[in-house]
């Protein structure tokens, strides 16, 4: 019986939340406010209470709770797209970290950060030396956008007047040793094909590739099973 119990309480939580999740509307875990984050942490564990409660009448309480914290960040979100000072208050305002160059630490205190995080962060988003940043903002999600230098920044063929064709995906044939032959007949190319181009290579099996694409032009790339990796940093 408890078994039985435990079941349909775990599969009504499920339905909740599933409710709640499309009434607040689909967002990213980086698009997400502290207090949206918050909020779903809450309802999670209200579900996973209700999950596990042994009484069929303890099950309307946690029901009751998630629908509660459900529609305040509803509401919460219909007042911050109609009010701007609502939405300063409760999301917060971006913050200029970076501006033409010049680093503020005033203001990096204000984010919380210290320069180490803003160094990862640049890191991750392509750029290692700081000196070609010329904004860099933290976003009220608590991403930080980056603007690079105009004179570190590529030339593009509309800057110089050439009307470049778009370019498709790469297409994968070898993911982790397998053959995708499903992408390899949407490449319109055979087995046959593809092992002559692993051969010209050096490669005598799928099993030594790790990843293999194709690109609109034809051009093959593999990358091979690594035994060993590279464990040093240099900028630690």
């Amino acid at each position: 019986m408890n078994i039985i119990h435990t079941i349909f309480a775990t599969l009504g939580s499920i339905i909740v939340m599933f409710l709640i999740s499309k009434l607040l509307g689909n967002k990213q875990i980086s698009q997400l406010t502290l207090f949206d984050y918050i909020n779903g942490i809450t309802i999670g564990s209200i579900a996973a209470e209700m999950a596990v409660s042994q009484k069929m009448d303890e099950l309307f309480v946690p029901v009751v709770a998630m629908v509660l914290y459900g529609i305040t960040g509803f509401l919460l979100s219909v007042v911050t797209m109609k009010s701007l000072r609502c939405r300063h208050f409760l999301s917060g305002k971006p913050i200029l970290l970076i501006e033409k160059g010049k680093l503020y630490p005033e203001n990096l205190k204000t984010a919380k950060l210290d320069i180490d995080d803003l160094l990862s962060r640049a890191r991750t988003s392509g750029y290692f030396d700081l000196s070609k940043i010329s904004y860099a903002i933290l976003e009220t999600n608590g991403t930080i956008s980056f603007m690079e230098r105009a004179a570190e920044s590529p030339l593009t063929p509309k800057d110089l007047n050439y009307d470049k064709p778009d370019e498709r995906l790469c297409i994968n044939l070898i993911l982790d040793g397998v053959v995708m032959e499903e992408n390899l007949k949407y490449a319109g190319k055979e087995i046959k094909w593809l092992t002559n181009q692993l051969h010209a290579q050096g490669y005598s099996s799928p099993d030594q590739i790790f990843l293999c694409t194709v690109d609109q032009n034809e051009k093959v790339t593999f990358f091979p099973q690594s035994p060993k990796g590279n464990k040093k940093i240099y900028f630690d």
